[in-house]
């Protein structure tokens, strides 16, 4: 008999494995749900390796009379179609949510924005721990996350997945550019500017002088518009603060101008204004030859507070570490 790690202790476990390679085929499994138990006794000797994982430990089962619910696990029933969960496999008989599959857990529990920005971190190259933001491989694309959700139409927050996994871009380096990608794509009558999505971490080739300056083969802008020669670079004040880093940073703009694009430079502080994220986004919109002026003072307004959200959720990253405890969702309509 295994057990299955799920929901919130999922996506903590994925943030505390970072260095599993689970992008891999062979790295996925499906365990038929006849296999789950929750057993106390028999769980309780993988606890060592669960550390750190908050309290209850969330289990999934798969009838009545395997759920238990203790001061060390709770149990939830998810019923799938065809009788197997996504998984990647932990040790011999505990295996985690893949994931896609946490994902679609965790639809049923967090508002569009915390899921959305949970999807970021799953498609993206960073996770969230205790101490912060750190770099990771990409685990999964935002087409495992629609094609996870439209595979197991009986589990529970599948439509609220269905709605958000479509709007996750893969390759986010970080809360910050997810939520810069966010603000100018979201539509504007959600309070974004409705610009086309731009590509994030995207490689691009380096040739001719641009190679002999960059001396590599490649480089990828933070968010990119390849079509309009148009890239958007995003300087941390904590992770770029260093002079090597900063020099760097000037490099990388100069053989992207190099190369043609037209390089706008963002930082911590121009997220934190809202008039510095309209001149930005209405450079982004010029060059794409799209008009995003404010048609009322409400959509101005609804610009405001979307901004505001999506700032609070990238400047405090740790909000999101507590999601076995976190609100009820509150569902968008579909677009």
């Amino acid at each position: 008999m295994s057990f299955l790690l799920g929901r919130g202790s999922a996506i903590e476990w994925l943030r505390q494995n970072h260095n599993v390679s689970i992008v891999e085929p062979n790295a996925r499994w499906t365990v038929p749900y006849s296999s789950l138990e929750a057993s106390r006794t028999r769980f309780e000797k993988h606890l060592p390796k669960l550390e750190g994982l908050t309290r209850p430990i969330q289990l999934v089962v798969w009838c009545h009379d395997d759920r238990r619910r203790t001061a060390i696990t709770q149990s939830h029933i998810l019923n799938v179609r065809d009788g197997f969960y996504p998984a990647v496999k932990a040790g011999d008989d505990l295996f985690v949510s893949s994931p896609e599959f946490a994902f679609l857990q965790m639809a049923n529990l967090l508002d569009d924005e915390q899921l959305l920005f949970v999807g970021f971190e799953l498609c993206g190259r960073y996770g969230i721990g205790a101490e912060g933001v750190f770099p990771r491989p990409q685990v999964c694309t935002s087409q495992d996350l629609v094609s996870c959700a439209n595979r197991m139409p009986r589990v529970r927050g599948r439509r609220h997945a269905t709605i958000i996994a479509p709007l996750v871009i893969d390759g986010a380096g970080s809360p910050m550019e997810a939520a810069l990608a966010l603000i100018l794509h979201t539509a504007r009558e959600e309070g974004g500017y409705g610009l086309p999505a731009p590509e994030l971490n995207k490689s691009i080739p380096v040739e001719g002088k641009a190679r002999r300056q960059w001396m590599e083969d490649h480089i990828t802008p933070d968010l990119l518009w390849e079509n309009a020669k148009l890239a958007i670079e995003y300087d941390s004040n904590l992770h770029h603060s260093a002079s090597s880093r900063i020099a760097s940073d000037a490099k990388r703009r100069d053989v992207l101008a190099e190369l043609g694009y037209r390089v706008i430079t963002v930082t911590t502080e121009h997220m934190r204004s809202f008039r510095e994220i309209e001149r930005i986004a209405h450079v982004v919109a010029s060059t794409l030859g799209i008009d995003i002026t404010a048609s009322s003072e409400d959509e101005l307004n609804a610009r405001t507070a979307y901004q505001a959200r999506m700032r609070h959720l990238a400047l405090h990253p740790k909000v999101l570490c507590s999601i076995p405890t976190l609100s009820k969702k509150r569902t968008w309509s579909p677009r």
